[in-house]
């Protein structure tokens, strides 16, 4: 039977409050995920930009990214059918207006998949912010939002990330998936896998998922290094 490991990037591998300030993964966590891709294939599936994400774990043997949005796995390249590019487009003046860092995330071909509200600087969020969601489902396209962390994502397509795991699952031929992840948006992606891990930070400390397994991000190496040693018995 194969293995992979599947793993989101905010929050799982970047501790959230790092993101935006030093978006390396820690040398010691890297490591041993550069040594764990040698034996099984690694996969990171994040709302964020595949640009963003590829520099930073280079290694990885796939990649489904802005949701589920843009996917690329050994020469598959696809995005989603119907994106709503244009209506996005409408939509970034809006959000540009609000008082918060808002994060345009396009395709390799350059088109707007997904815009992310992040006031993560701020004890609230930012005025304005329900009209633009409320402008974004008008307009048809898909927003979320969370209870526990600090920011809002609106997507030009219907995807999640749920969906990444089954299509990433058939590209690479795997028959068991473990997935780590942290937030909300991880829940469809848990329910596809075969052992859920729920990586354990400041903001999620409530967030409770059926069957997973609870790491702090702290542990997150040692754990790692606890699968490659049990992987060579």
């Amino acid at each position: 039977m194969s293995i992979a490991l599947f793993t989101d990037f905010d929050g799982t591998l970047i501790p959230p409050e790092m993101v935006r300030r030093d978006p390396t993964l820690p040398p010691e966590l890297d490591l041993a995920l550069r040594e764990l891709s040698h034996k099984i294939p690694l996969a990171v599936v994040t709302t964020k930009e595949c640009a963003f994400v590829e520099p930073r774990v280079p290694y990885a043997k796939a990649y489904a990214c802005i949701n589920g949005i843009e996917v690329r796995a050994i020469g598959y390249v696809a995005v989603a059918d119907g994106l709503a590019s244009v209506e996005l487009e409408r939509l970034l003046a809006s959000a540009k207006r609000l008082d918060a860092l808002v994060e345009a995330k396009r395709t390799r071909d350059g088109r707007l998949a997904g815009i992310t509200v992040d006031w993560r600087d701020s004890s609230k969020p930012p005025e304005g912010l329900e009209e633009v969601l409320a402008e974004a489902e008008r307009r048809g396209l898909k927003t979320l939002r969370y209870a526990r962390h600090p920011f809002a994502d609106i997507y030009g397509a219907d995807k999640n990330k749920g969906d990444a795991v089954r299509l990433l699952k058939a590209l690479l031929g795997v028959d068991y998936v473990v997935y780590m992840g942290d937030s909300e948006n991880d829940l469809p992606a848990w329910a596809e896998a075969d052992v859920r891990i729920i990586v354990r930070h400041s903001l999620n400390k409530d967030l409770l998922v059926e069957g997973a397994v609870p790491i702090a991000y702290e542990e997150l190496p040692r754990y790692i290094r606890q699968v490659l040693s049990n992987m060579a018995c």
